[in-house]
């Protein structure tokens, strides 16, 4: 079964902070947020145990940031991802880097390339303000970090299914 992955961190790399929210869409989409180290890796034991179905997994830059930054966390916190390793990985920003001749590849330039747009708008640089923001018990920073997860998930899952319609990924 494929699966979407996406994840949101505290930094841009495993050594500079955590991550703080796991979303991956198998059947549905779940998010899990993490806001102390006991959830993270709470939520990286649930990701393992969700990796067990899946035969193909979906990812937006996964190979150069997602995976890796899973990898170090997961490492640090003594939960085992070998599954990760293991279950066959399409980068879908490395594919479109690839195979279609764009004038940027994040995802939010692909997916309104393709018609497709957020709900809410968001840019990277508010996640630090909403992690502090949630980790003092402000629930509707908590939500927007979940939101912002979702969404990736949503978009990231509609550009999969148009490509696999059109290119027979």
């Amino acid at each position: 079964m494929p699966a979407y992955l996406d994840i949101e961190t505290e930094g841009q790399k495993a050594d500079e902070g955590g991550v703080v929210a796991v979303g991956i869409w198998l059947r549905r989409p779940e998010i899990r947020l993490c806001l102390t180290k006991e959830q993270e890796k709470s939520a990286l034991q649930w990701l393992a145990r969700q990796l067990e179905e899946v035969d193909l997994l979906v990812t937006w830059f996964g190979s150069g940031f997602d995976l890796p930054f899973l990898m170090a966390r997961a490492s640090l916190l003594n939960v085992s991802l070998r599954s990760l390793r293991q279950i066959r990985h399409l980068d879908l920003c490395e594919w479109c880097r690839k195979n279609l001749l764009l004038s940027r590849y994040s995802l939010e330039h692909v997916a309104k390339f393709f018609g497709y747009r957020r709900r809410v708008p968001f840019q990277g640089a508010d996640m630090s303000a909403l992690i502090k923001q949630a980790r003092r018990g402000d629930k509707r920073a908590a939500d927007w970090i979940k939101e912002h997860c979702l969404e990736d998930l949503t978009l990231l899952r509609k550009i999969y299914r148009r490509l696999s319609k059109s290119l027979e990924l």
